[in-house]
């Protein structure tokens, strides 16, 4: 066992790494203006940056599509029901679309941190911070809704390489990048996106890796705790025993990615998962946990058995 003074974080900062976005930006309020405004400005971006990987993979799905199936197969994916009901389910106002793409809302946040009216700039935050939950909801459940209909369509196997045209496309792209950097960048990079992902998280380091616990994710573990896999939206759950649900069907339909984009095609690549991410077992809502080894490349292979069982890799 390694000594605490051989760790690249301090309990301190791993704690703060946990905390939830608006507890860091009251915590950075009592250092500076300066402070809070970088702050605030981080955890913005990681919202809006959530929101338009969304809108990118759907994106890339249409793409896939229309390469594949023509006007008549996109027309398969193209029902917008579900967006209704999703935009119902989680209440989206029409203030929340009209300022989704207006900067100037988070400016106004700024101008009163730096004015050192902490107690309006934190009642806009809470604002801001629920508009984006409610854009990220029903974003994310149009990524499900798309997914669904692919999966229907056209069955498991060309959801699997739609997910892989997706993924090639967008997140892939940023995995050379990711691995190169020190571990200490890498898990606050990682511990933000999951804050910008709406998770509650708890952050830890062993000798080898940080251990990221998502007690319950913004996405698939909130869709299935809102009932978006049952009457609420009838979002596709995959039954097969397939790469997609590492041969341990079901999943809903949106925790495949997890496989493809994070397990298969890392792994085709470099021999090892980008990262280990392990997600709850059929349809169950949480938590996960994902594992940032500190040298990627020696990722052990006992990590990821969960993933391997049913296939030879």
């Amino acid at each position: 066992m390694a000594d605490s003074a051989d760790r690249l974080l301090s309990p301190g900062e791993l704690a703060e790494l946990g905390q939830p976005p608006r507890a860091n930006l009251v915590d950075a309020l009592a250092k500076s203006p300066e402070a809070a405004v970088e702050a605030f400005r981080r955890i913005d971006r990681a919202y809006r940056n959530f929101i338009d990987g969304f809108g990118a993979w759907i994106a890339q799905t249409q793409h896939f599509v229309a390469d594949r199936y023509g006007a008549n197969g996109l027309a398969l994916t193209g029902s917008a029901d579900d967006a209704y009901r999703s935009a119902l389910l989680h209440r989206l106002t029409d203030e929340d679309v009209s300022g989704r793409h207006r900067p100037d809302r988070a400016e106004r946040i700024a101008e009163r941190i730096e004015a050192g009216d902490h107690e309006a700039a934190l009642a806009a935050f809470d604002d801001l911070e629920a508009s984006y939950r409610r854009i990220h909801d029903v974003e994310r459940d149009r990524v499900a809704s798309v997914l669904s209909q692919v999966y229907r369509a056209w069955g498991p196997d060309v959801l699997e390489e739609s997910i892989r045209f997706a993924g090639e496309q967008t997140l892939l792209g940023w995995m050379p990048h990711d691995v190169a950097r020190p571990a200490e960048v890498r898990v606050r990079q990682w511990a933000g996106m999951q804050k910008g992902n709406f998770a509650d998280i708890a952050v830890e380091e062993t000798d080898d890796a940080f251990v990221i616990t998502v007690h319950r994710c913004g996405t698939c573990g909130h869709q299935v705790s809102d009932g978006c896999y049952g009457e609420k939206m009838d979002l596709a759950v995959v039954a097969e025993d397939h790469p997609l649900t590492y041969g341990k069907g079901p999943a809903p339909v949106y925790r495949t990615h997890v496989a493809v984009m994070h397990f298969w095609l890392p792994m085709e690549r470099t021999g090892v998962p980008w990262p280990v991410i392990q997600c709850p077992a059929g349809m169950d809502a949480g938590p996960c946990r994902i594992t940032l080894f500190k040298n990627p490349a020696a990722t052990p292979p006992e990590a990821y058995e969960f993933a391997t069982g049913a296939f030879d890799v």
